[in-house]
């Protein structure tokens, strides 16, 4: 995976465990573990770095369980309620000392709405759409604060964010992204809405 941000950001990530569980009514959940590393930051204020890091669900070393409760099945489209918790290893940039790693558990909570566009069978091609609003919280200590968000944000921040891509043929993904905190302490540097854009391939 492949991301790139409004921040100037661009990393990688890559999926290195993932134990799903599918029942035959529809539920889904599973263990994930992700890594991601920056390639390139294209900003110089550390603390918008460490809050790109921070909204990035698959940021840092990223392990996370998630469920997926059916709501409506039709023969081209789906409703479900989407949910996700985890914990989060973030390697940023300290505003004093020598830290350069901070710990989040987060969590993320919303509906998902996906939309078969095209399908030819015969050539095993597809493309689906998908939306998917949700809320987000995410929980710091109070010295993670100070010393990478210079204690700008709350112990506890939480927002909203809107998720909507396409993938074709069940292998590649374009995935926009944008999370936003509401409850910042200074809204005009921690509170600004991050869009990211990723693009995914399966192998």
């Amino acid at each position: 995976m492949g991301g790139v941000t409004t921040l100037g950001h661009f990393d990688l990530s890559s999926e290195v465990i993932n134990i799903n569980y599918s029942g035959s009514d529809g539920f889904d959940s599973g263990l994930s573990v992700v890594g991601t590393t920056s390639v390139f930051i294209g900003n110089k204020e550390n603390k918008k770095n460490n809050l790109c890091y921070l909204l990035n669900p698959l940021g840092g070393i990223n392990g996370s369980l998630y469920f997926q409760f059916p709501l409506e099945e039709k023969e081209k489209s789906s409703l479900k309620v989407n949910s996700r918790m985890g914990l989060k290893l973030i390697e940023g940039s300290p505003l004093m000392g020598f830290e350069n790693t901070f710990i989040s558990n987060y969590g993320m909570l919303g509906g998902s709405y996906q939309l078969l566009l095209f399908e030819d069978a015969p050539k095993n091609e597809r493309i689906d759409f998908w939306i998917y609003p949700h809320l987000i919280a995410s929980q710091m200590g109070e010295n993670d604060i100070e010393l990478f968000f210079n204690n700008e944000l709350k112990s506890i921040s939480y927002g909203f964010g809107l998720q909507t891509g396409i993938e074709f043929n069940q292998k590649i993904r374009l995935v926009f992204l944008l999370n936003k905190f509401v409850n910042t302490l200074v809204p005009e540097s921690l509170g600004i809405p991050v869009l990211r854009l990723t693009v995914v391939y399966h192998f």
